[in-house]
């Protein structure tokens, strides 16, 4: 038995009553063997990521004798999936966030000590976010620690987590999670990608400065900021006034955007593998779940022409298997083209970066995309386009949905993570034609 430290996002807590209330994006209710309910329940370091729940709160199921039915968040359902399924030899073993920041600061030795029963550890707090927005407080520099305040500073925090990952695979890795939370370099290569490899139109995008200067020639606007904990500091439509910089918004840049009038909403695509060997004229190899059936962009030209007014264009109703085969395909081969280089020219930057603790980029293993459609203007004709990709601990997947949902990515993520956890260097990016790709 292989065990992996699990130290799950303290963003991810809730309380009971506010999953009665209003069942979160990220928690599902489900029922679990009483035994089983029972031993989670009684893990401390667990606390605010199950309750249990009354049968009538889970809609139109019968709960199974000898079960309970309990509200639960998605991640530690996923790795109870893995640790009581069969078919691998991972057990996780949980470290609530505020311990794990004191146990990083150990010395190198005693770390090493420490973390030798260990496989590797997954999770953490989400660094791809401004840290400064995190559900927690980090010791200030100037000041002593307060009760509430975690072991370190958050720049010893990061420090540590280098250190740590120079003794144990760490998932997803630090360095690579601050630069991800940069957001205009990962829509400036997602641009790179459209232009070279897929040939499809993207949204303009832009960097604004604290008095709305540099977007002119965009009409119809959507004002966002990298690194945004929640939707809630996205402006659509933004009015052109003038961004307020908050001091915890530190260095996180305000972005503004193309309004897309065919986006609605995105649909959202949980991969795993999503590196593998593309093959022209086959299928992806990617293994990937969505949410719901696709279109084709063809159907959705037609549909388009058909009822102009038709906003909602990712949720499709009908249509004969081989339609609805034939869209998935489409829209995984845009995905498995996007990704494949995306990841290699990720890899690229983080090793010209010089980062010791780097070798493969965690969205190898487990990736969200999240997908809408466009019309190019000159052409008049619709295209796909990534909106954006999400990795790590904070991954939402739409637990709220469904539980079938989770536990079958738990256990396809089990074998990428294992994979990785063994990971070599990975190829130069090239595109279709084998030339290499500027990251």
């Amino acid at each position: 038995m292989r065990n992996v430290l699990v130290v799950l996002d303290p963003a991810r807590q809730r309380t009971l009553h506010q999953v009665q209330e209003k069942t979160p994006h990220d928690w599902t209710v489900t029922t679990l063997p009483h035994r089983e309910a029972t031993y989670l329940m009684g893990i401390i370091d667990v606390k605010g990521l199950i309750f249990e729940a009354e049968p009538l709160e889970l809609p139109d199921t019968d709960v199974p004798p000898g079960h309970r039915s309990v509200h639960i968040n998605e991640v530690l359902l996923m790795w109870h999936t893995i640790h009581t399924s069969q078919e691998n030899d991972f057990r996780p073993v949980y470290m609530e966030f505020k311990t794990f920041t004191g146990v990083i600061q150990l010395s190198k030795e005693n770390l090493r000590r420490v973390m030798s029963c260990f496989t590797a550890v997954w999770g953490g707090l989400d660094l791809t976010k401004n840290p400064r927005e995190a559900p927690v407080r980090f010791r200030s520099p100037s000041s002593s620690r307060n009760a509430n305040d975690m072991w370190s500073t958050f720049d010893e925090y990061t420090a540590a987590l280098k250190k740590l990952e120079q003794i144990i695979p760490v998932w997803p890795g630090s360095s690579e999670c601050r630069a991800a939370s940069c957001d205009y370099n990962i829509i400036t290569l997602l641009d790179s990608i459209a232009r070279d490899v897929t040939k499809s139109h993207r949204p303009t995008t832009k960097v604004i400065d604290e008095v709305g200067q540099s977007c002119r020639g965009i009409d119809k606007k959507v004002l966002k900021r990298e690194g945004r904990q929640s939707r809630a500091s996205i402006k659509n439509p933004w009015n052109g006034n003038p961004p307020q910089q908050e001091p915890k918004c530190g260095d996180y840049r305000w972005l503004v955007q193309s309004w897309v009038p065919e986006w609605d909403r995105t649909a959202f695509h949980i991969i795993n593998d999503p590196a593998g060997k593309v093959v022209p004229g086959q299928s992806s190899p990617m293994k990937a779940q969505t949410r719901e059936d696709g279109w084709t962009l063809q159907e959705l030209a037609r549909l388009l022409n058909d009822n102009p007014d038709q906003y909602d264009f990712m949720t499709r109703e009908g249509g004969t298997r081989v339609e609805v085969e034939a869209a998935n395909t489409e829209i995984n081969r845009f995905l498995a083209a996007t990704l494949a280089v995306y990841i290699q020219a990720e890899e690229m930057q983080m090793r010209r970066r010089g980062t010791p603790e780097f070798v493969q980029s965690s969205l190898r293993v487990s990736a969200r995309v999240d997908l809408s459609v466009i019309k190019d203007p000159g052409t008049q004709q619709l295209h796909y386009f990534v909106t954006g990709i999400s990795r790590g601990p904070g991954m939402l997947l739409y637990g709220a949905l469904s539980d079938i949902i989770i536990r079958r990515y738990a256990l396809e993520f089990i074998h990428t993570f294992d994979r990785w956890i063994g990971r070599k260097e990975s190829p130069p990016a090239t595109g279709p034609r084998g030339q290499m790709i500027s990251a």
